[in-house]
């Protein structure tokens, strides 16, 4: 039970850090340029915003990052207020100093009228070095985000 208490409190406090805009290192914490997408549900669109959290940290070991995604997106259909919008964002990355690659999917939401959906995320086993990421909506029409950070190995 003590070890469910702990992972429970680890997962609020980095919940209230996105919310908030700080984490625990604050220093080694990565904003992505926004994605900028088409999203499904009531003619949406939006963006995808992202943090990467590179390792090793509160939120991920050395050698991986962990990413969250979330999103705003608004609608010109009438009535829409009552549903949300949602798009599948693909995180793709690549170390710049191994050569190492992957990708990780995840649905993210918001609400239709401008409202900022909670936080989604993925720990990615990108190893030591400098990585790029991007994040994109394929096959929905959009513009990428990106962003470059250090994950390091201790």
């Amino acid at each position: 039970m003590p070890t469910h208490i702990g992972r429970v409190a680890t997962v609020a406090a980095a919940s209230a850090a996105l919310l908030l805009g700080t984490t625990t290192q604050a220093a080694a914490a990565t904003s992505f340029a926004p994605a900028y997408t088409l999203a499904t549900g009531w003619t949406c669109a939006g963006q995808v915003d992202g943090t990467a959290i590179p390792g090793p940290s509160d939120y991920s070991a050395p050698g991986e990052a962990a990413v969250y995604l979330r999103g705003t997106f608004w609608s010109a259909t009438p009535g829409s207020h009552e549903s949300g919008c949602t798009v599948t964002a693909t995180v793709e990355w690549r170390n710049l100093d191994t050569g190492a690659s992957g990708a990780s999917a995840l649905v993210v939401a918001g609400g239709p009228a401008g409202q900022t959906g909670r936080a989604v995320g993925v720990v990615l086993p990108t190893g030591p070095g400098r990585i790029e990421a991007s994040v994109r909506t394929t096959p929905l029409a959009h513009l990428p985000g990106s962003a470059q950070f250090t994950v390091d190995p201790l």
